[in-house]
């Protein structure tokens, strides 16, 4: 995961365009390349771009750092929101930028050269075509802090593994290696970490020598097969409750201080947020 650009302090996402191209970079690698406001709002207007573009037919998601690829939303950046706030800033709206990554007209590619937990496993399965380093391992982990996939985790995941092992991979937070992924049908490729990227490219410069409409319109239609819309949905909806509740707000605390959580199982409101200190 190597950065050609030098790493901006609060993180960065950038697009660069080489022939038919494009790569999107997420370069936060202190903080395991979770997501902050201002990346999100960076890779919302680099997905615009695309979307527009005549010239790309294909796209390559990779990141900065040896340690991951992406951790998803930042912890600390949404812990100490209200329900409403954390609903209406990081659920509703990265549900609506993976989705708008899973809609793209040109196929994409996640290049997973490290770890892939939470937002960041949710962030790969939005692309069509995942290439998984030999030695990572990608889970969902939400159910740990308290709260569940909200950027589209448990509808994608299910349908590309299947309800049992979404299940299984979900309620336990496994983190599965590149092997399993591989026999599941999570990832289509592995490769060892320094030729992951490369091996991406191999297949998104295969993509290009296509015919650009007719594979847009076949994407297109083997998207709209897929039948994802209402699992999308009520994901969105119990994400979003589950932000009000006692246990989401202890397992970020215990997460922050690096303790085991202790849930309760209530579902009243605990109120302003301090769960910083918790």
């Amino acid at each position: 995961m190597t950065d050609p650009s030098p790493v901006q302090p609060d993180g960065e996402i950038t697009l660069t365009v080489d022939g038919h191209i494009a790569v999107i970079h997420i370069s936060r690698p202190n903080k395991l390349n979770s997501f902050t406001i201002p990346m999100v709002e960076q890779l919302e207007s680099h997905l615009a771009v695309i979307d527009d573009s005549e010239d790309v037919r294909a796209v390559i998601v990779t990141s900065a750092g040896d340690r991951a690829f992406s951790a998803g939303a930042d912890i600390k950046a949404f812990s100490q929101l209200s329900a409403t706030r954390m609903w209406s800033t990081w659920i509703r709206r990265g549900h609506a930028l993976f989705d708008k990554l899973a809609g793209l007209r040109q196929p994409s590619i996640a290049a997973i050269d490290g770890n892939a937990f939470g937002g960041g496993l949710e962030l790969a399965l939005a692309c069509d075509i995942r290439v998984m380093a030999t030695d990572a391992k990608v889970g969902l982990s939400e159910l740990g802090i308290g709260t569940l996939p909200g950027w589209g985790g448990t509808a994608r995941l299910q349908k590309t593994v299947g309800v049992a092992r979404a299940k299984r991979m979900i309620f336990t937070s496994l983190m599965v290696d590149a092997e399993t992924a591989l026999n599941w049908g999570l990832v289509t490729d592995v490769a060892e970490r320094p030729e992951v990227v490369a091996k991406a490219r191999e297949i998104a410069e295969q993509i290009a020598t296509r015919a650009p409409i007719a594979l847009q319109m076949t994407k297109q239609i083997i998207d709209g097969q897929s039948g994802e819309g209402l699992r999308l949905t009520l994901e969105a909806l119990g994400s979003a409750a589950s932000s009000a509740t006692d246990d989401f707000v202890e397992g970020v605390a215990a997460f922050r201080n690096k303790r085991t959580p202790q849930f309760s199982g209530s579902f009243d409101d605990p109120g302003p947020r301090d769960v910083l200190h918790g």
